[in-house]
C-alpha cells in the first residue's frame, strides 16, 4: 500500500491506511506500507504487522531534480528487493509531485504487478485527470457518487470498483469515550449543547479550508444565538500546521464570529489528533455538524454515527448514501445557513429519548453498512479479481 502520509500523521486516508494494514495482516496477508519519512532519513518500522517503509525522498514537500532522481532510484531498489502480488496506491494521482506517481507506475508495470489506484477525493484538475487515467488495472472509488462524477470525465479506465470506507464499530462506542474529560477541557456545562465541526481549518498546502464550509456553520451559529446562548462550537486545530497557524487562519472568520458575539461560543481544540482523542471528542459533542459540499464519502460521519451522535450534513456528494435524512441524521441544502440554524434550534429542543433513538438508528446503519470488517471483506474481494487469495 502506498500513500504520501501514514500515522502519526493523521487524516482520513491515513486513518484508513492503518486499518487496512492492521486488519489485512490479522487475516494472514503480508502487508508493506510505503510512505514519506518523518525525518531526513529512511526508516523501516516493524514492531508489528504491517511493515512500514518510510523514504525521506517521498516527502511531497521536497521537490526538485535531485530528490526526484533519488526517489526513482529508491523505488527501483525497493521493487527489486521485494516481491508483491498487488500494489494498492491511495490518492497518488493528487497533483503534488506527479513524477513520483509516474515512477511508481513505471516500476509496477515493469514488474507486471497489478496496480490498483484508490481515489479518496475529486481529481478534476488537468494533472489529476492525467494521472488517474494511466493504465491502472483498477480504479477504486469510495462512493457511487464519486464514481459517477469521475466517469463524466470520460477517462479510459480498464476497470472500476466501489469500496465504502469502514470504521471500527467496536472501538467507536459511546460508552468507551471519555465524555466528561473532553467537556471539562472545553468548559462546557451540562446544560450546553456541544456542536463539533471535525475538520482542519488549514489544508496541507497552508490555505484555509473552504469545501468544509465553516462559514456556513458560523453564520448558522450566529442566527441560532439570537434564540439561545446555551451551545458551544468545537473546532479542530493542529491537523496540519501548529495551533498558531490554525488560529491565524481562523482569524479570517473574525467578521462572522463577531455577529452576536459568536466568538464567545467557539472553542478551538488544541490537543494532538489521535484515534483515542477523536473518540473522546465525539463523546463530548451532542451534534456533529459538517455542512461541506461534494464530499466523496465523509469518514467523520460514520465515526460520529457509530458513537450514536446526531449528524448534520448537506444534500450533496455522497452524504445521501450515508445519512438517511430524518432517520439517522439530517441533511440540509448546501450553503443554506438559515435552514441550518432552524434545524439546530429544533435539535436543541429534542428530548433525550428522541436523541437517543436517532443515535441508535445511526449506529445500526454504520454496523450494517460501514464496518471495517465489511471494508476488508470488499478489499479482499477486489484483490481476488487479480490474485488468488485464501481469505
Amino acid at each position: 500500500m502506498i500513500h504520501w502520509y501514514y500515522p502519526p500523521q493523521i487524516g482520513g486516508v491515513e486513518t484508513l491506511l492503518q486499518l487496512w494494514g492492521e486488519q489485512l495482516a490479522v487475516r494472514g496477508h503480508t502487508v508493506t506500507i510505503l510512505a514519506a519519512s518523518l525525518s531526513e532519513k529512511d526508516e523501516i518500522q516493524r514492531e508489528k504487522d504491517p511493515k512500514v517503509v518510510r523514504l525521506a525522498c517521498f516527502d511531497p514537500e521536497k521537490t526538485g531534480g535531485p530528490v526526484l532522481s533519488q526517489f526513482r532510484e529508491s523505488i527501483r531498489g525497493f521493487f527489486e528487493e521485494n516481491q508483491f502480488d498487488i500494489i494498492h496506491l491511495h490518492n497518488m494521482f493528487a497533483p503534488l509531485t506527479p513524477l513520483r506517481t509516474a515512477h511508481l507506475f513505471e516500476q509496477g508495470a515493469s514488474h507486471k504487478i497489478p496496480m490498483l489506484m484508490h481515489s479518496h477525493c475529486m481529481n478534476d484538475s488537468q494533472m489529476g485527470k492525467l494521472l488517474i487515467s494511466l493504465s491502472w488495472d483498477d480504479v477504486i472509488f469510495v462512493s457511487k457518487w464519486h464514481m459517477e462524477e469521475t466517469l463524466t470525465f470520460d477517462l479510459p479506465f480498464k476497470k472500476t470498483n466501489i469500496l465504502y470506507n469502514g470504521v471500527k464499530v467496536d472501538y467507536f462506542q459511546k460508552e468507551k469515550g471519555n465524555r466528561e474529560k473532553a467537556r471539562r477541557q472545553i468548559q462546557a456545562t451540562p446544560e450546553e449543547t456541544v456542536l463539533l465541526w471535525p475538520s482542519r481549518i488549514v489544508n496541507p498546502d497552508g490555505k484555509p479550508t473552504t469545501r468544509k464550509r465553516l462559514a456556513t456553520l458560523l453564520k448558522a451559529g450566529a442566527r441560532a444565538k439570537e434564540k439561545t446562548d446555551r451551545f458551544k462550537i468545537m473546532l479542530m486545530a493542529p491537523a496540519y500546521g501548529d495551533e498558531a497557524v490554525q488560529k491565524q487562519h481562523l482569524s479570517a472568520y473574525d467578521d462572522l464570529m463577531k455577529v452576536n458575539d459568536l466568538y464567545q461560543n467557539i472553542v478551538l481544540l488544541d490537543a494532538a489528533h489521535s484515534y483515542s482523542f477523536m473518540r473522546d471528542v465525539y463523546a463530548a459533542c451532542d451534534i456533529m455538524c459538517l455542512p461541506s459540499v461534494d464530499e466523496v464519502f465523509g469518514l467523520v460521519f460514520i465515526e460520529a454515527m457509530a458513537m450514536e451522535k446526531i449528524v448534520v450534513g448537506t444534500r450533496s456528494g455522497a452524504l445521501p448514501e450515508i445519512v438517511d435524512d430524518g432517520e439517522n441524521g439530517y441533511l440540509i441544502e448546501p450553503d443554506d445557513d438559515r435552514q441550518l440554524a432552524e434545524l439546530l434550534l429544533n435539535i436543541f429542543e429534542l428530548d433525550e429519548k428522541e436523541k437517543m433513538a436517532m443515535g441508535k438508528r445511526a449506529r445500526a446503519k454504520v454496523v450494517e453498512n460501514f464496518s471495517v470488517e465489511k471494508m476488508i471483506d470488499e478489499t479482499v474481494r477486489i484483490y481476488k479479481e487479480f490474485v488468488p487469495l485464501s481469505s
